[in-house]
């Protein structure tokens, strides 16, 4: 079975921590490697969360994919996102593919703020950054969290592709799974 590693990237709060747990064991217990199906082929995808203490370059060294992660209640994380990790990712994750994922977005609804981070500013971010995809989930509704782990999947497969065919890497998931459909 093929092994696809992801970094997922992101301020502190974002849902990252709890992404990764929920794509691994269904008892509970923690496992970094969570099994997807995508077109009736089995791949394990073993998630690691960015730590900022770590050697950075050494974090980004061989991954098929980079997360880069805020939270849609979360302005400031989308801020640091744009001027902190995106800068890094670009530099130490030269050519891996990139994906802007919006977390937390079932906490849009809450007619009680209005400092959300709309889907326009998550989808400029993902072309900011040439991302392949921008999708938005949420952990606690358990909204796309399995589309997005098929669209990661396909986006890494599609860019091994792109690599053995020098051709574009870019996925049409962005509207697809940012509707839910």
């Amino acid at each position: 079975m093929t092994i696809l590693n992801v970094l997922v990237v992101g301020e502190v709060d974002t849902g990252k921590s709890t992404f990764i747990d929920i794509h691994t064991n269904d008892d509970g217990t923690y496992n970094d490697m969570s099994i997807s199906n995508v077109d009736g082929v089995e791949y394990k995808v073993k998630y690691h969360e960015f730590t900022d203490g770590e050697d950075k370059k050494k974090q980004y060294k061989d991954k098929d994919l980079i997360l880069l992660c805020f939270a849609v209640n979360n302005v400031p994380s989308y801020k640091k996102l744009d001027e902190h990790y995106v800068k890094e990712a670009t530099e130490f994750g030269k050519g891996t593919p990139m994906m802007a994922i919006g977390t937390k977005c079932d906490l849009r609804d809450d007619p009680e703020r209005d400092d959300m981070v709309s889907i326009e500013q998550g989808i400029d971010m993902a072309i900011k950054v040439g991302a392949s995809a921008y999708l938005e989930c949420s952990t606690a509704s358990n909204f796309n969290l399995d589309a997005l782990q098929e669209e990661l999947v396909r986006v890494i497969l599609i860019n091994r592709e792109a690599e053995r065919n020098k051709t574009s890497n870019f996925s049409f998931g962005i509207v697809k799974f940012l509707l839910g459909r």
